[in-house]
């Protein structure tokens, strides 16, 4: 009996793993032959699906890219031993916030709405980025190795994109640059994290 649960424990934990692999492929996979079907230096992902004919992929994009983001993040805090309430909710009002931004309609002729699909893309960057800042923040108090270079890849994330915003506009530019450096700042957590871990266990075992 003991035996078959420990199967199961570790057949669900390998699942978690094969998924999180997936996931953090995806993320920029997707965004980057999604914002490849037009010009991502004359349009956004949002102008690509809402103004160029790709509605329902961008709305696919969007609800698979937040789902996968969600759980790669919450699974990121669960083998950091994070139970952060605030940090938790933020990354799931990320995920609302997401959605919410391919699902309303940014159109010239719907003012209101295009507004709105604008405020919830920048509450969905906010909430996201809220939320690391918090673990990261967690991380300092044992992990502080990975706590400083995890805050400034962070700042690198943020900073980057704004940046990006600033030079090129309006485009697909600064967006791929946030989704594939947030893609590499998640991989490269769970990398120092694991690393962490094992140096933690060769100490002990000495």
């Amino acid at each position: 009996m003991i035996s078959k649960l420990f199967d199961k424990k570790r057949l669900l934990r390998d699942r978690a793993t094969y998924l999180a692999i997936f996931a953090i492929v995806f993320i920029p996979l997707s965004t980057y032959l999604f914002a490849t079907r037009e010009s991502p230096l004359e349009y956004t992902l949002s102008m690509t699906g809402n103004k160029l004919g790709y509605r329902l992929g961008f709305v696919i994009w969007g609800v698979v890219t937040g789902l996968l983001l969600t759980f790669y993040v919450i699974r990121l805090y669960i083998l950091g031993s994070f139970h952060h309430r605030r940090a938790r909710r933020l990354v799931i009002w990320s995920l609302v916030f997401l959605v919410l931004t391919v699902a309303i309609p940014a159109m010239e002729h719907l003012p209101v709405l295009k507004r709105l699909h604008a405020i919830s893309a920048v509450a969905f960057a906010l909430c996201l980025m809220a939320s690391l800042y918090l673990f990261i923040q967690h991380l300092e108090a044992d992990k502080k190795s990975v706590s400083i270079r995890s805050m400034w890849m962070l700042y690198f994330v943020a900073g980057g994109s704004l940046l990006l915003f600033f030079v090129f506009g309006n485009t697909g530019i600064f967006e791929l640059f946030f989704f594939f450096s947030l893609s590499i700042f998640l991989w490269l957590l769970r990398i120092w994290m694991k690393r962490h871990e094992s140096s933690n266990n060769r100490y002990r075992l000495k």
